[in-house]
């Protein structure tokens, strides 16, 4: 009984101090370019949303629905919070599974190592916060990994049901879950064959591959016909490939500014990838269950990483360390399985962890409160009357339509490529053509105003290289800009008469 309550208070302990710490980051200031997206995407109508999915995005439906239903709880006024707040709301999910359902199958020291782990890892400082689907799946694939190694056990018909809903609901979440929970079922599959289960269990376990797969292909039949323009104008290049190991490293590095501290979040972020290799030569510690857990966790992602790289060299571009992050929660639980065993490195690693957390949540901190976009808009409603339209450019209509929705945006478009939000840019199309003023101004997040004067930039740490750049220019370069941009627009945008 006593045991009991230790592990009860320690695990309500460690909820509750992650549920305070991180939740002194929820913000109502900052969006950055993809999850304006969000945001904006989950605010539209489900026909609206539909129709960009079906011919912008293409992106599994699953967390704009998510996002949409948690922002119908909160006020306009918090809608910002209520965003981040969707994702740490599964963070913490994520914690309360280890607790219960990880504990069932590895016990309480493995479950709360993993959950403490979950906690220190300075990725997940980011990752509970994103407007993005990436803690959605890293949540879901992680489910998906503990419930598919439980039917090797003694598995039980809802264990099988359990499996299913979390397969389709990952499919659902991210085309790269697809890749992944491949490599799960393939490795269940060879398990089974290898333990001989095959006939007690394989009638179960190919239903439920079957019905698991068989909802998602309906689906996966938008990306292989309607593509979408963010897969026809896709931004990803071997050079991000190229990074994708950063993962590993300091999986900030690419995409966040960060403070004299980095350093804190690339030791641990390091540290941790080599414990986990550490792993592979000192299998004989672990139970079997254990061995078990980490040959799928370490095995099923590195396999996925390795087929991701082959596709981008292969097919086109694929990896990216962002993207790697729905994979993170796999990638913990197959170091927790380290820290736990080996308990000089475990002791070594988590008493570093925790002297060197303060340093990546400053980090974080510093990112989340920054006030570089909300001086922007601030001073743009100041100084701008809104009768002047604003002209914008590298997606930075997104940024317009959200934060200054009382002005008139009209996007220019350019030889690389359509921007995003297609429908609420269009129906400002018939402004393309009118008479300007004789002063007006244009937006930038992606400093491709570079050529200009008369501009005011407004610094921002949320996210690199998206500094908001503010410029005055003629009324002749705005009338050059529109009309090249309606002329491509006309030319690019199907089914609109010229």
């Amino acid at each position: 009984m006593t045991f009991k309550l230790n592990f009860r208070f320690l695990g309500g302990s460690l909820v509750l101090i992650a549920t305070v710490l991180y939740g002194f980051l929820l913000n109502n200031l900052n969006l950055w370019s993809d999850e304006l997206y969000s945001v904006l995407m989950a605010k539209d109508s489900w026909g609206e949303m539909w129709e960009l999915l079906l011919t912008e995005d293409s992106k599994p439906p699953l967390y704009y629905a998510y996002l949409k239903v948690i922002l119908v709880l909160f006020p306009k006024e918090y809608e910002i919070w209520a965003a981040h707040f969707a994702s740490l709301l599964l963070f913490i999910g994520a914690l309360v599974f280890v607790l219960t359902e990880v504990r069932k199958d590895y016990g309480d020291r493995l479950s709360l190592v993993m959950a403490a782990t979950f906690v220190l890892m300075p990725c997940s400082l980011w990752l509970a916060f994103e407007v993005r689907t990436y803690m959605l799946s890293a949540f879901l694939l992680f489910v998906a990994l503990i419930y598919g190694i439980r039917i090797l056990d003694k598995p039980k018909n809802s264990d099988f049901v359990k499996l299913a809903f979390t397969t389709v609901l990952a499919l659902y979440s991210h085309y790269y879950s697809l890749v992944w929970l491949f490599c799960l079922y393939t490795g269940i599959l060879c398990c089974l064959l290898r333990e001989k289960k095959l006939q007690k269990s394989g009638k179960k376990f190919f239903l439920t591959a079957g019905v698991a797969f068989g909802l998602f292909i309906p689906w996966l039949i938008v990306p292989l016909t309607t593509g979408g323009d963010i897969s026809k104008f896709w931004y990803v290049t071997k050079e991000f490939v190229k990074l994708s190991p950063m993962f590993f490293l300091n999986p900030f590095e690419p995409e966040i500014l960060q403070s004299v501290f980095y350093m804190a979040t690339y030791f641990v972020t390091t540290a941790f990838s080599f414990v986990v290799l550490c792993g592979v030569f000192s299998l004989a510690h672990f139970t079997t269950k254990e061995k078990k857990l980490f040959l799928f966790a370490f095995g099923t992602f590195v396999a996925t990483y390795l087929i991701l790289i082959g596709l981008s060299f292969v097919i086109r571009p694929l990896v990216t360390a962002r993207y790697l992050k729905i994979f993170a929660l796999i990638w913990y639980a197959a170091g927790a399985v380290i820290l736990c065993n080996i308990k000089t490195i475990g002791k070594t690693f988590i008493f570093t962890a925790i002297a060197l957390f303060g340093f990546s949540y400053y980090d974080i901190a510093e990112i989340s409160f920054d006030l570089g976009i909300k001086n922007a808009v601030t001073q743009i409603k100041t100084y701008i009357p809104k009768s002047y339209k604003l002209m914008t450019l590298d997606n930075s209509n997104l940024f317009c339509e959200y934060y200054l929705p009382e002005y008139t945006c009209l996007a220019i478009v350019g030889e690389q490529g359509e921007i995003l939000r297609k429908p609420s840019v269009m129906k400002n199309i018939a402004y393309y053509s009118d008479e300007m003023q004789e002063v007006n101004f244009i937006l930038s997040i992606y400093n491709k105003i570079d050529d200009l004067d008369d501009c005011l930039t407004y610094t921002s740490i949320y996210r690199r290289g998206q500094n908001i750049k503010l410029c005055k220019i003629s009324k002749e370069y705005s009338e050059m800009l529109l009309k090249n941009s309606l002329e491509l627009r006309l030319k690019k945008i199907k089914g609109v008469d010229s």
